[in-house]
């Protein structure tokens, strides 16, 4: 792969070792001066370095160093004219990351019970974290039992009861854990009078809202409404307002979802 700024002169291979002019590189690290002085002192004997310095392309013949910057320090110190470096693009950084522990990226979404205790654990061990306090197990319990499949952000978990709350504990998660929401539901069912529908188109519009959980329907029996719907009297119906006291559990709020998919 060859990674161009929109510049055709400027092209470069990713992921390759590179020998690249120490001047062209910015950067500084910030391991102490006497581990940088050793690695320098093994730079001059050997003339080279075998860890390779990752860098970001910022322009022709700029470079931005991103990980092990100390390299490229002691290349300077050991005044060493050439570093050897992998160009990365912002995708292959993450994955640098991720592999050398940096950072962890856990699906909250499809996590289970125990990488969520594990994940929540290694919170708990970073210096200053809000999660000192949190039993992690019970905590992870809970958001393991929980329906994550619908959740656009982390706010669900502080209505479970698992001693994370918003601010600084939910805040926390955020570092770690990632979501991966839904994709939309595919288009509804086109609007039908409630006089005149099926019980099968009754129920193919009610099984709808069940399975996309629209209106808070996921707690809807679609083939009990139905039932009922189907075989009351709905020839003088001049409203929805009927189905809201079947005691199906479709109250006033439910019944205006229900006029998406229905008229008279």
């Amino acid at each position: 792969m060859v990674i161009s700024l929109n510049d055709p002169t400027v092209d470069v291979p990713l992921g390759q070792i590179l020998r690249i002019p120490c001047k062209f590189v910015k950067g500084k690290s910030e391991t102490q001066p006497i581990v940088i002085q050793t690695i320098a002192h093994e730079l001059s004997a050997t003339g080279k370095n075998i860890l390779p310095v990752i860098v970001r392309l910022l322009g022709e013949d700029r470079y931005q160093a991103i990980l092990n910057t100390q390299i490229l320090d002691a290349a300077r110190q050991a005044k060493l004219d050439f570093v050897w470096c992998i160009v990365v693009n912002q995708l292959m950084q993450q994955q640098i990351e991720v592999e050398s522990g940096q950072v962890i990226h856990i699906n909250l979404t499809t996590a289970s019970e125990q990488e969520l205790v594990e994940t929540l654990k290694y919170i708990q061990t970073q210096p200053g974290s809000p999660l000192k306090t949190v039993d992690v197990t019970i905590a992870a319990s809970k958001i393991a039992a929980a329906d994550r499949s619908t959740w656009q952000d982390f706010t669900p978990i502080t209505k479970l009861g698992c001693g994370i709350t918003k601010g600084k504990k939910l805040d926390a998660l955020s570092a770690v854990f990632y979501l991966t929401p839904p994709p939309p539901p595919p288009a509804p069912p086109s609007t039908i009078s409630i006089k005149q529908a099926s019980r099968a188109e009754i129920f193919e519009r009610l099984d709808y809202l069940t399975t996309y959980k629209i209106g808070g329907f996921d707690t809807i029996d679609p083939e009990a409404v139905s039932d009922l719907i189907a075989s009351a009297n709905r020839s003088k119906w001049k409203s929805l307002t009927p189905i809201t006291k079947m005691n199906c559990g479709i109250d006033l709020a439910k019944g205006k979802t229900l006029k998406t998919l229905f008229s008279l």
